[in-house]
């Protein structure tokens, strides 16, 4: 007997849209960690601390970043994985 698989398009769909609203906001993050670097840099903190503390943002900054694009790659291959197996149903049910 085959195996049956069963796909739930609408929470497939749900999860990509999370995923790309995860994106967006580690984005915004990222854009922020950059502003407050920014200002540490422009003088609310001077000195060497303000230089550890506007150069540890920057990496923040670059890791979430990273941690973003993962996420909109994540969703591109949950809306590919869903195109492939309505493609696969599709044959399957044209050989009917």
């Amino acid at each position: 007997m085959a195996d049956k698989i069963r796909v739930n398009y609408p929470a497939l769909e749900e999860m990509a849209k999370q995923c790309q609203v995860v994106q967006q906001q580690l984005q915004q993050t990222a854009a922020l960690a950059n502003r407050w670097g920014q200002m540490m840099q422009n003088g609310a903190l001077q000195g060497p601390p303000g230089e550890a503390f506007a150069l540890n943002l920057g990496v923040l900054n670059q890791k979430v970043m990273k941690l973003s694009a993962k996420f909109a790659e994540e969703a591109n291959d949950i809306r590919q994985a869903m195109n492939d197996m309505r493609q696969a149903d599709q044959s399957a049910g044209g050989k009917f």
